[in-house]
């Protein structure tokens, strides 16, 4: 046998290449002679996605707090239990509001008889009083006298206030405006000899001006001491035409018979006192159902459903008033937190459905956008909105957990579709297919995509569902390289030596 020559060997070669390429191709679709795979476009659903990630922890937590201070005495849970809204948390020693309670008690009943005796007293008055109106005494015509005496008095006594702030004020003697008068004066004189100073070029323009101020706030002050002795002045005045009023009030009383006026007002008396030992009891009352109320906060109950996560005191410890006795949580409710691109929040939406992948569980559960804030957070130059996702999780679910959330951005129902690398694009980004003509050759073709989920695109216009895609990968096994239709270069294989426009 002749050794092999060096042309037969790279035919050989090149027929191994052949080979690989037809190998490569095969799990695409079916493979054309040449080295292609020929693709049917395929009716799909397709939908293109919205992706965050964050950690989950629980929707609903909860800090209990201790509402009194005193010795825990009871602590019928232990962390990790679960309680549901209204289970007791947590017992404080309440023997002190007991025994002010019974004390409270005891103070009302006491205050009872006080106001039973007051009412009795008070009666016991009044009907001695109606016995004494009977009998003919005249006691109530000295009260009258004294209110008339008195009302005299005050009137007298208003009419020598005004003749003496009229006569204060005529001569300038009021005490208010002569201390004005003298600061004026001396504001004045401090401001004169400014001026020579500042003649004299002793001092600036702005030490003048404070001189300057200050002897305006001066005369001011001296305007207003005038003006508020003229409003005492009329005050004192409006005050002799009120004690003129009830001086002619007085004697018109005086004039009537005062008896009937000085009965209505005992019987008025009367009623006072007995509603100040009413209100004495009143007030005793509430007391008591405040410190009743108070004992309630002496036992502390769950404020939801969830598990103790954290005891922060121990049965015998001593909890002050607002202490936090305990930490709650809800785990049948849990959300992630997660960042938006600025990009893409105006796709998102608060009450919108998501999926939310556990890596860990491997598992997808269904939720929705809970919350979005309404503040952009800018970090590292990149600007993003913190949303809340919340979801139904199971026993599996662990707070703490990274999870991935997925957000339908569209969706397209029975749309014509192709696998994302049989789409080629031009320098200006014109998406183009290769499609098998008449001929059975490459023919350019020209294609208008709709939306992605990155392993597939759909196609609207272009193309057909009966047409032939025929897709060439760039590189084979091995980093191998093979020439496809779109360098616009020459074809080997059966279909000669064609060019990509398929002449």
């Amino acid at each position: 046998m002749k050794p092999w020559s060096k042309k037969k060997k790279a035919v050989a070669a090149a027929a191994a290449v052949v080979v690989v390429a037809a190998v490569v191709v095969a799990g695409t679709g079916r493979a054309a002679s040449g080295g292609y795979t020929e693709i049917r476009p395929e009716t799909r659903d397709i939908s293109t996605y919205l992706k965050f990630s964050g950690n989950i922890e629980a929707a609903d937590t909860a800090t209990v707090y201790a509402e009194a201070a005193g010795k825990i005495v009871s602590l019928p849970v232990e962390e990790g239990d679960t309680v549901k809204a209204g289970d007791v948390i947590a017992v404080l020693d309440s023997s002190d509001v007991e025994n002010s309670i019974a004390l409270k008690e005891s103070t009302l009943r006491d205050t009872e008889r006080n106001d039973a005796y007051n009412l009795e007293a008070s009666q016991r008055t009044l009907d001695n009083y109606k016995e004494g109106i009977e009998q003919g005494y005249d006691s109530s015509l000295n009260t009258v006298q004294k209110a008339l005496l008195s009302a005299q008095d005050q009137y007298q006594s208003a009419v020598e206030d005004y003749n003496k702030a009229r006569e204060e004020l005529e001569k300038g003697t009021t005490s208010s405006v002569v201390s004005a008068r003298q600061a004026m004066d001396s504001q004045a004189a401090s401001y004169e000899s400014a001026l020579q100073q500042k003649e004299d070029g002793m001092l600036t323009e702005e030490a003048l001006e404070t001189y300057r101020v200050s002897y305006d706030n001066a005369c001011e002050s001296y305007k207003n001491a005038v003006a508020a002795a003229q409003d005492d002045v009329d005050d004192k005045e409006e005050a002799i035409q009120t004690a003129l009023e009830s001086l002619e009030q007085a004697e018109r009383d005086y004039e009537s018979g005062i008896r009937t006026a000085d009965l209505n007002e005992e019987t008025y008396q009367d009623n006072v006192e007995k509603a100040q030992a009413q209100s004495a009891e009143e007030t005793a009352r509430l007391e008591l159902e405040q410190l009743k109320e108070s004992l309630e906060d002496y036992t502390v109950y769950a404020p939801m459903d969830g598990v103790i996560t954290k005891l922060n005191l121990q049965e015998g410890d001593m909890a002050a008033a607002a202490a936090q006795l305990a930490e709650m949580a809800d785990f049948s409710v849990m959300q992630v937190a997660v960042k938006i691109d600025e990009q893409d929040v105006s796709g998102v939406q608060e009450g919108q459905e998501v999926s939310v992948y556990i890596g860990a569980l491997d598992k997808t559960y269904k939720g929705t956008v809970d919350k979005i804030s309404r503040t952009a957070v800018n970090e590292n130059n990149a600007v993003y909105v913190e949303a809340v996702v919340n979801f139904e999780a199971d026993e599996q679910v662990r707070t703490g957990f990274g999870a991935e959330v997925e957000l339908v951005k569209a969706h397209q129902e029975d749309a014509l579709c192709l696998p994302s690398g049989a789409v080629s694009y031009d320098v200006d980004n014109t998406a183009y297919v290769y499609v098998k003509n008449e001929k059975g050759k490459p023919e350019k073709r020209s294609v208008k995509l709709g939306i992605s989920d990155g392993s597939y695109v759909q196609v609207t216009e272009g193309i057909s569902g009966t047409d032939t895609v025929l897709q060439m990968p760039q590189y084979g096994q091995n980093g191998m390289y093979y020439m496809s239709p779109m360098d616009g270069q020459e074809m080997g294989g059966p279909y000669g030596g064609g060019t990509a426009d398929g002449e």
